[in-house]
């Protein structure tokens, strides 16, 4: 019984099932706001959607500030690499990153509880994620 378990013992169970996927965060601070031009927003979103397709990108957007132009406010992207190196390695290809338009900060997230939901209507082809 979960009762006559310690503290320690209960923490152990609980956490034990759960993902416990490492992941990198890359929280984006915009310095350079000049060089935010259509053209390099471009390339970033060219850069991220091939980082996307190779299974590189957890999740990513940019902050939402009102007043603020997107992304203007920086961003958070969530990497899957196998160490910080790797990670490193990825987010250094951005071209955000390249064109020093952008600095980050780097930070290894364990992804623990959560979910998403798919439905899938076979009659029709819709799908519905939620």
């Amino acid at each position: 019984m979960a009762s006559d378990l310690s503290p320690a013992e209960q923490v152990m169970a609980l956490t034990a099932p759960m993902l416990n996927q490492k992941l990198f965060v890359m929280l984006r601070t915009t310095v350079r706001p000049e060089l935010m031009t259509d053209e390099l927003l471009a390339a970033h979103l060219r850069w991220m959607v091939a980082q996307e397709a190779r299974g590189a990108i957890f999740a990513s957007g940019p902050f939402v500030v009102p007043g603020k132009a997107r992304g203007m406010a920086g961003g958070m992207t969530i990497v899957r690499a196998v160490d910080e190196h790797e990670a490193t390695a990825i987010i250094d290809t951005d071209p955000f990153i390249a064109n020093g338009a952008v600095e980050y900060e780097l930070r290894t997230w364990m992804l623990m509880e959560g979910g998403f939901r798919l439905n899938i209507n076979y009659s029709t082809g819709q799908f519905q994620l939620g």
